[in-house]
Order: C-alpha cells, then structure tokens, then sequence
C-alpha cells in the first residue's frame, strides 16, 4: 500500500521483515486446504515472518512445507505488525456489498484466488501438502475412494448414481470404499466412518483414485496429490482447483454458486435458487449420468 500526496509516493508500505498474522474466518475442510499455502507464499514473497491461524492447525503443522510458519489457535492472541483476515464477508449474508474486506466479489474466482486477493499476491494455483505420512494400506487388493456426502444438497449426487457407478467400477476390478461420516449401505462396498483425520487421509492416499463432489474430501485428496473424479454442475470449472481432476458437468442451468448476484442460504439444505421445490431442483446435479462419471474414470485407466 502506498501513500500519495499529488499523485506521487511519499510512503511506501512493505512487509519486508515484518511480523504477518493470516487468520481463517472459515472452519471449512476446502477453504482451509485451498488458502493455506499462501501463507507461505507470502512468507516467501514478501519476505516477512508468517503467523498463521486456522480451524485445522495439526493438518499443516508439522509438515516440513510449513516449519517456517507459526500457528496459533483462533482467537489467541499474538504480537504481529499486520493482520489479514481470510473469509468470504457478505452483508448479513445477504448480499455481496461488503467489498473493503475482500476486493473481488469472491464467489466470481477461483476459491484459492479469494487468499491471493486479500493478501495482495498475484494468482497461481498451489499446493504445498499435508501433515501426513503414510501408513500401511487399509485394504490389500486396488480400491477406490467414493465421497458421496456433502454440507448442502445442492452439491450431493443422487444415491442410485452412486449405487449404479459402484457397479461400473467394481466390474474394472476394484473394491469401492464409501468414504462418509454417513453409513450409505450401498451393496458391495466397503464403508470407512472415521473421524480420525489420519485415517482419512491415508484411506485417500493409498486409493487408485477418488471419485466426489464439489467438498472437502476432494481438497483433501487434491492435497495429497491423488487423481480426483469430481461431480459438480452447480460451479464454474475454474472454482475449485483445475490440477489432478476430471470435472463432470452439464450446462443446464446457470451454476449458481459463482453467479453475481445470488447468495447462497447455508440455512436452506434444499437451496436451488432457479427450481427449488420443483422436480427440477437440483437440475445441476441430477443431470449428471453414471455413464458420464464412469467415461472420465476410463480416462485415467
């Protein structure tokens, strides 16, 4: 930031040696995964000392991308010269207007482009990992990721696609792994419910690929690196991360998570601002066929 008086520089901001407190405002698995690496991205940049304060700590501390960073819990209090806070900020989570704490309407980019805006970086897609290492395979024979649960249904695929591309996929010779807090009870899988994020991660990282939705378990695994089969009709193709992943989309409605006016309901599970309570709902999702799915997951054999 500079200061100007005539239009010429009389003070220039930098944060060069500067202590620079980066907090999360979100407790979301993907906004947590897509914004952290900038933290060292502006460490490095920018060449000052790096605080960072997240929802997920334990996922990034440790990792030897991050040793440089230190991590203090939300809310804890620390001496810094400057702090950005990282969020989506709408009005009374109504309208998009609140633009002095974010400089770009942040549902119109791509969700790791929200970090580099407020951070004041120029954009590139990046991963720096997880604090994770491997340990032995939980399943002997070759075996692939499902991720069939999500936090709104306008993101969730109907559970006979499910049930149909569990067929297709066993018949190439895998065992399919339904990855969910939720117990699905679809025939001839193998149900994963823990809540130990080690275990998530390595059910992930052993799998051949993933198959999910626009959620946190696809950041996850993009994280760690693995071929991601992601499910999402209501995004732009750009929104979520573009390395590592067949998208599978139709264009039939007007994706409305990254349109310029609508605000999502987090408070509506059955939001769907065009058809809701319509045997359209959801068109965005539904649309999408097993066989579309399946001849991506062909792709990548």
């Amino acid at each position: 930031m500079d200061n100007k008086i005539n239009g010429k520089v009389v003070d220039e901001f930098t944060l060069d040696n500067k202590t620079v407190l980066i907090s999360f405002e979100s407790k979301s698995i993907g906004d947590t995964i897509a914004w952290a690496p900038y933290a060292i991205e502006l460490m490095n940049q920018k060449n000052c000392n790096v605080i960072l304060s997240t929802f997920h700590n334990e996922w990034f501390k440790g990792s030897k991308s991050y040793e440089k960073i230190k991590f203090i819990s939300p809310g804890q209090s620390v001496k810094c010269d400057v702090t950005y806070r990282i969020g989506w900020f709408r009005d009374n989570n109504k309208s998009w207007k609140n633009f002095d704490l974010h400089p770009i309407q942040p549902n119109l980019i791509p969700l790791q482009k929200t970090a580099t805006d407020i951070l004041g970086l120029k954009f590139k897609e990046v991963n720096h990992g997880l604090n994770f290492k491997p340990d032995k395979r939980p399943i002997d024979s070759k075996y692939v990721v499902f991720g069939p649960q999500s936090t709104a249904g306008c993101k969730e695929w109907p559970i006979e696609n499910w049930e149909s591309l569990t067929k297709m996929v066993r018949n190439l010779g895998y065992e399919v792994v339904i990855l969910s807090l939720n117990d699905y009870n679809i025939k001839d899988t193998i149900n994963v419910t823990s809540r130990d994020w080690n275990d998530i991660f390595n059910c992930l990282y052993h799998s051949e690929f993933f198959v999910g939705l626009s959620s946190g378990l696809s950041w996850v695994n993009w994280s760690l690196n693995k071929q991601t089969i992601m499910i999402a009709g209501f995004t732009q193709d750009d929104h979520e991360f573009t390395t590592n992943v067949k998208r599978v989309s139709n264009d039939v409605c007007i994706k409305c998570w990254n349109d310029p006016v609508l605000v999502f309901d987090s408070g509506t599970w059955d939001w769907c601002p065009v058809y809701q309570n319509t045997e359209r709902q959801h068109i965005c999702q539904k649309s999408i066929t097993p066989i579309q799915v399946f001849n991506e997951i062909l792709k990548i054999q």
